[in-house]
């Protein structure tokens, strides 16, 4: 047998020699070897193919135009190793795909047209609302998502799940953006459904948050290449708020009010459809309201008893004693001081300086233990106390002690700080020494 084998090579061996014939390979035209056979190619492209077959786990086809043909090269050596090697070397392939579309327009390959179905509904899946409240009734793709045959590389291929998040997502356009005065980095933002971060990271020439009027800022603005319009339906309790019904006590001076009985909301269950363009709120109406539970009204009593002085202005000096004015009415190097103050020793009595109703006694921010009191048009306070000696409500005399000289609240010693106000506690303030001269 093995004699036969050796007689057998040299026997082709002189053919070839002999004939002078081969088949020369091209790839697009380009010679890369002779083969002995015209059977050969057939055979060493099948095998190829099925080596890239193996490797991309899919039918494949090849792109370059591999052909054989007839020459006559005397002396020439054919070598199927080496044509094999080239070929595997220069051969590139491509599968059968589908080319997603959107309105027409390629997108990118998928693999098959179940894939493309898959898409379509990972795009309506993102706007699917997950709370328990909240119902999904209608949800509407506004473009055509659909398909076409295409051969496309292997590594053009994309995966569904990737696909519908360019498909939602889309690609980013930037504008410009011209800060007006009052504007801040957080409300620009906010407004443009940005994080700071974002708007900081397009923007670098920004120092921090710092912006002024007139400057520039680009913003990142996403354009999705699908739009999803869905329409939903939300089940919420809302509070009902309660009336005030106000009574009238003869009891209670024209300034006082009590609350006799406390008001308690209602609860209602109420349905609105809403509509979402891609997620966003773009329409929400009521569709249906249930009562749950009423509410029940606040009762207000509202004094009728008349103030037992007006007030003049005719206002007398609020600390026994008389004391020494250690800070006038006006701006000063801390501010504007809207009244006086009078320096005295530590628990020296203070004086109302009219007649009148305590309108609020306790503590006052910056103003310590302090008293005010209503004179009807006009409303008078002493701060700083290091104690109080009246109640809110109580009707005093002029004269009558009200409070001790101390130092509460922002003081730097002990002294009482009296103000003249108009037409209420907090209203103008007005120069006391207008009123009397201590």
């Amino acid at each position: 047998m093995l004699l036969s084998g050796i007689v057998l090579g040299a026997v082709l061996s002189v053919y070839v020699i002999c004939t002078g014939y081969f088949y020369a390979v091209k790839v697009d035209g380009l010679e890369i070897g002779l083969l002995a056979a015209e059977e050969e190619l057939p055979a060493v492209m099948k095998t190829l193919q099925a080596e890239a077959e193996a490797h991309y786990g899919l039918p494949v086809q090849t792109i370059q135009n591999v052909v054989s043909e007839k020459v006559f090269r005397p002396g020439a050596e054919a070598d199927e190793q080496i044509i094999s090697s080239k070929l595997r070397r220069m051969l590139s392939y491509k599968v059968k795909a589908r080319m997603v579309t959107v309105d027409g327009r390629d997108i990118f390959p998928v693999m098959t047209k179940d894939e493309v179905e898959i898409i379509i509904d990972l795009v309506k899946g993102a706007y699917v609302p997950f709370q328990e409240n909240v119902f999904l009734e209608e949800i509407q793709i506004g473009e055509t998502i659909s398909s076409r045959p295409c051969c496309v590389y292997p590594e053009a291929l994309y995966e569904a799940e990737t696909l519908a998040s360019i498909l939602l997502n889309g690609t980013d356009r930037r504008e410009t953006y011209l800060v007006s005065r009052g504007d801040s980095l957080w409300e620009i933002a906010r407004e443009n459904h940005l994080s700071v971060e974002k708007l900081q990271e397009a923007n670098p020439h920004i120092d921090g948050d710092a912006i002024k009027e007139g400057d520039e800022i680009s913003l990142i603005v996403t354009e999705p290449l699908v739009n999803v319009k869905s329409v939903e339906r939300l089940v919420i309790e809302e509070s009902i708020p309660f009336e005030t019904e106000y009574i009238y006590d003869s009891k209670l001076w024209g300034t006082q009010t009590r609350v006799e009985k406390n008001g308690v909301l209602g609860q209602k269950k109420v349905e609105y459809q809403i509509v979402k363009e891609n997620g966003r709120e773009v329409e929400r109406e009521k569709i249906k309201e249930t009562i749950v539970e009423e509410p029940e009204d606040r009762v207000i009593a509202a004094g009728l008893a008349r103030i037992p002085s007006k007030g003049t202005g005719n206002f007398i000096w609020p600390v026994r004693g008389g004391g020494r004015i250690s800070s006038g009415y006006g701006w000063r190097s801390g501010g504007f001081h809207g009244g006086i103050d009078i320096a005295a020793p530590q628990g020296t009595p203070v004086l109302a300086a009219d007649s009148g109703v305590v309108v609020f006694q306790g503590w006052e921010g910056g103003y310590g233990l302090s008293v005010v009191i209503c004179h009807g048009q006009f409303y008078t306070r002493y701060a700083h106390n290091s104690k109080n000696a009246v109640k809110t409500g109580q009707a005093v005399n002029k004269g009558q002690v009200i409070a001790s000289v101390g130092s509460t609240g922002r003081s730097t010693g002990a002294h009482l700080h009296f103000e003249i106000r108009n037409s209420g506690m907090h209203g103008s303030t007005i120069n006391p020494l207008n009123y009397f001269k201590p």
